[in-house]
């Protein structure tokens, strides 16, 4: 930048960025370069491969680093284990849930790939912790984690389009969650099955689960603004719009309780901007739609993550009918591609959007 005497707006416009701040965060090391970020940067700088091969470099030695210190982790967990005598003591238990806790975090600016792996290693692990003898607090405890595992796994698969792997882990967790007794586990477990409805067609089965979550969840869970989301997404629109409005208060109700850490379960401004989006869609409202664009533009600029699946669901979308022949729609694909690192495939249950209109 400096050499080609081009300011930081500068540089993010040319990248194809018409917010800087994104490009901004990179720069300060607050966000990972993607590789399509990379691409954009060092064709906008006339860099000649320079950015890119830098990008490529750092992502290597991050993993490079990353692997020994997880194993590290992970022997101080074993010890922690051999130390309780045998058993899931307190300090194993809370281990799993930060670690899973972590990963659900880190959903919404991370490949899933790796998430995947370290759910599916913490599942493995309190698996093994359940089938020895445990006391029965501490079982209780470990389903809760499993359940919040096979929970967090069916999701991230199902944005994979992973549908047949991702019903197996929610059915599993809802079994695990029920076992605990845990209203919390239980809520997060049907979030799951709803959502794994949703992606197969199954509507009115996906509204009964997300409801059956909302009765089961405590009141300041914060939760309950993802499952009003979620069953407002498959219910006749004058339900929808009311349930959508509880959505929006509980997400009043339980900001800054604490309880939320981000994540793959939370429905923060972005994401309820996209179920705002798609309940104006079926109203056939464009002034809904870009409101709701709006407004999770500003939760961008803010510094709101935007959820990996809600990236790959915007992009499939963006690639099939009834947008099928528009370059505008055609552009946004290509970038979201190029950003996931990936096609982002088919969506198996498109809007309902009459086939033909234009809007």
């Amino acid at each position: 930048m400096k050499t080609r005497h081009m300011s930081l707006r500068e540089t993010a416009r040319a990248a194809g960025y018409s917010d800087h701040t994104l490009v901004s965060k990179v720069l300060n090391g607050h966000k990972p370069v993607t590789p399509y970020m990379a691409a954009c940067l060092d064709e906008a700088l006339s860099a000649d491969g320079a950015i890119i091969a830098a990008a490529e470099a750092a992502a290597s030695q991050a993993e490079a680093v990353r692997l020994p210190l997880r194993e590290l982790a992970d022997h101080a967990a074993e010890l922690g284990a051999w130390a309780e005598s045998g058993t899931a003591g307190p300090g194993t238990i809370a281990t799993l849930d930060d670690e899973i806790a972590r990963v659900t975090r880190e959903y919404g600016s991370s490949q899933p790939g790796p998430l995947i792996l370290r759910a599916s290693d913490a599942c493995r692990r309190t698996a093994w912790l359940l089938r020895q003898h445990q006391r029965l607090r501490h079982a209780r405890d470990l389903y809760v984690v499993a359940a919040r595992c096979c929970a967090f796994l069916a999701v991230a698969l199902g944005d994979l389009g992973r549908q047949a792997e991702a019903a197996a882990y929610a059915r599993t967790a809802l079994t695990l969650a029920e076992e605990s007794a845990d209203p919390g586990a239980v809520a997060l477990a049907l979030s799951a099955l709803s959502k794994i409805a949703f992606w197969d067609g199954l509507r009115q089965q996906s509204a009964s689960l997300a409801g059956r979550g909302l009765a089961v969840a405590r009141e300041d869970d914060p939760l309950r603004v993802l499952l009003a989301c979620q069953q407002a997404d498959v219910s006749p629109v004058p339900v929808a719009r009311e349930v959508l409005a509880q959505a929006a208060a509980a997400r009043e109700e339980t900001a800054g309780n604490g309880r939320s850490d981000g994540g793959l379960f939370d429905c923060g401004t972005v994401r309820l901007a996209g179920y705002a989006a798609t309940l104006a869609l079926r109203e056939g409202s464009l002034a809904g739609v870009l409101a709701a664009a709006a407004a999770a533009e500003g939760a961008v600029r803010d510094g709101e993550d935007v959820p990996y699946g809600s990236l790959s669901q915007a992009g499939a979308l963006a690639s099939g009918a009834p947008y099928k022949g528009s370059p505008g729609a055609r552009e946004i694909a290509e970038q979201i591609a190029g950003y996931l690192g990936h096609e982002p495939g088919v969506m198996p249950h498109p809007l309902a959007i009459a086939a033909g209109s234009v809007r």
